[in-house]
């Protein structure tokens, strides 16, 4: 039915859409772009416009805007964002004039939808708290006469407001767009000095993200706090030192950047020279410069350059100064012995010598890598916070005795930090005093854990299901109530765990489930790769290294960028 009702809809208004495309100009996305009102008097977001599709403008608003109808009234879009195109790609047309007697109002950030295919596809949002006039009504959605096409929106993510009856004939907008940015309640800082921006969502690790060069300006977000002034940076924000900063009303440049829109990409400085440009006025200015330790958001390419935003202003740095940020590798090791010690421990993967695994050590602190925590590495696959581009995990299975008598010592002389899955069961009923036999593989105590606590954070790997049958885990094969049973089993040696490391790294969509129910908020696979945000938390990525595994292997292996 519904499919018969849009059929009738473009049959009854494909003469007027016709006429309409022959006199208006239609532009296509070249990516994401937003869509501002301004009859406030300052551009406010009221939507975006999805990459690919196309739209018709109604009036050309001189070298930096087009205008297009949105909600009754008018929005505008940045023409960087766009394409002249010969004509619409969509069939849904809706007439221009329009009753408009009721309202909704987006609770959230609102998907709007084609749904003329097979599928619906998304080809605008409605931004938190935008209104716009309702066209029809058809089940849970409500249509919408998006600048002179149906789109739908779902009922669950709008509240419906009443009005009176109206003609949406988009009156004249009070003034037109300013092709500068408009004043902010907050309004912009400009550097007294060659200003750090700071990240502080690190507890004890201020990270300096980048210098804002004297002189230059960015878009204040909040001016409350006593000390600092807050910035926006990609999803997040930085914050300047007042005393180092003055406060203007109207910014000096134009490169616009919309920090909401960046990817889920990232790219790391590898350059000496890490100034990001604006290109605004045909030329290079640089207007701030990033830290070679730190990976930033990309909001896109444009040929040979990378555009980053920071503080509402696009940023422009050129590829061949960085490289492409593959997410923070985790290690995971085993077993350690010297190598007159390995026996019948040769060759085998989880096994490494003592000098080996101090070479690698010695390399990570060469280099100033930062072993930083499960909880770390948790945070920063949520993204709440970011880590600085040379980070690591360190990670131990099984919890033995060797860890302590090849490893503890080698961590601490680096100040590093780590992560023990211990097999509780076995910690459990190691002896106190235990004198270490290279021979056996033997569970450290619950006294060496003790004492290398200044080292290692203790996590579970199953209270006492480490065990194959055949060649499957035991974890997979016992009914699920068990399951959980035994991990909860393990939390009573190490109440403090938080993650959770798969027997064997196999596991199911149960065994997660399972790892979920038992309080775990994270889970390690032995799956090999890198870990970036919004990653799978309960699939986290590891990487080894083995007695076969080469000095510059290992080397490419712990890099943030691919090689």
């Amino acid at each position: 039915m519904k499919r018969i009702v849009l059929l009738l809809l473009f049959m009854l208004f494909l003469p007027f859409a016709q006429q309409v495309h022959a006199n208006n100009t239609v532009i296509q996305l070249n990516e994401e772009a937003t869509v501002f009102d301004n009859r406030s008097g300052s551009l406010v977001q009221v939507g975006t416009l999805s990459a690919g599709q196309t739209f018709v403008v109604t009036k050309d608003y001189g070298a930096n805007w087009w205008q297009i109808r949105w909600g009754g009234n008018y929005g505008y879009v940045d023409k960087r964002y766009t394409t002249v195109v010969p004509t619409t790609t969509y069939k849904n047309t809706v007439p221009s004039v329009v009753k408009i007697k009721d309202y909704i109002v987006a609770t959230s950030v609102t998907p709007i939808y084609d749904n003329t295919g097979n599928k619906l596809v998304q080809f605008a949002t409605l931004s938190e708290g935008a209104s716009f006039p309702i066209y029809s009504r058809m089940g849970s959605w409500y249509g919408i006469a998006v600048n002179g096409r149906l789109g739908y929106v779902h009922s669950k993510l709008v509240e419906e407001e009443k009005g009176e009856e109206t003609t949406d004939t988009s009156s004249k907008p009070t003034e037109k767009p300013t092709p500068t940015l408009p004043s902010k309640q907050n309004g912009y800082i400009e550097a007294l000095e060659n200003t750090i921006l700071y990240d502080l969502r690190r507890e004890n690790h201020v990270m300096a993200i980048a210098t804002l060069l004297k002189g230059q300006q960015l878009e204040v977000t909040n001016t409350e706090d006593a000390t600092y002034v807050q910035v926006r940076w990609g999803k997040t924000f930085v914050y300047a030192e007042k005393s180092k900063v003055k406060f203007v009303h109207t910014p000096a440049y134009k490169n616009l950047g919309n920090d909401k829109a960046v990817q889920n990409k990232y790219f790391i400085p590898i350059s000496e020279n890490n100034d990001i440009y604006d290109r605004s006025s045909g030329s290079l200015k640089p207007f701030a410069k990033l830290d070679s330790n730190r990976r930033y958001p990309i909001l896109r390419k444009e040929a040979s350059w990378y555009v980053t935003t920071l503080g509402g202003r696009e940023g422009y740095i050129h590829s061949s100064k960085v490289a492409l940020d593959r997410g923070v590798p985790v290690m995971m090791y085993h077993h350690f012995l010297k190598d007159h010690e390995l026996g019948r421990f040769k060759n085998v993967s989880t096994t490494m010598t003592d000098v080996q695994f101090a070479k690698e050590m010695q390399y990570l602190k060469s280099k100033n890598y930062e072993t930083v925590s499960t909880d770390e590495l948790l945070r920063f696959m949520r993204n709440e916070i970011t880590l600085p581009a040379y980070s690591i995990v360190l990670t131990f299975d099984d919890g033995l005795l060797s860890t302590r008598e090849y490893a503890y010592p080698v961590l601490k002389k680096h100040g590093f930090q780590a992560a023990q899955f211990l097999i509780t069961y076995r910690n459990e009923h190691s002896s106190m005093e235990q004198m270490f036999d290279y021979t056996d593989l033997q569970a450290i105590s619950r006294q060496d854990m003790a004492n290398m606590q200044d080292v290692f954070t203790y996590e579970s790997h199953t209270y006492n299901l480490h065990d194959m049958v055949g060649n499957k885990g035991k974890m997979l094969l016992i009914p699920y109530h068990e399951v959980v049973q035994d991990l909860k089993r393990s939390l009573t040696i190490i109440p403090d765990a938080k993650a959770f490391a798969y027997p064997f790294g196999q596991y199911n969509s149960n065994t997660i489930y399972a790892v979920k129910e038992a309080g775990f908020s994270m889970a390690f696979s032995t799956m090999p790769g890198y870990n970036n945000p919004y990653d799978d938390v309960y699939q986290i990525k590891r990487l080894y290294s083995d007695q076969k595994t080469s000095f510059a292997q290992y080397q490419k292996m712990v890099s943030p960028i691919a090689q």
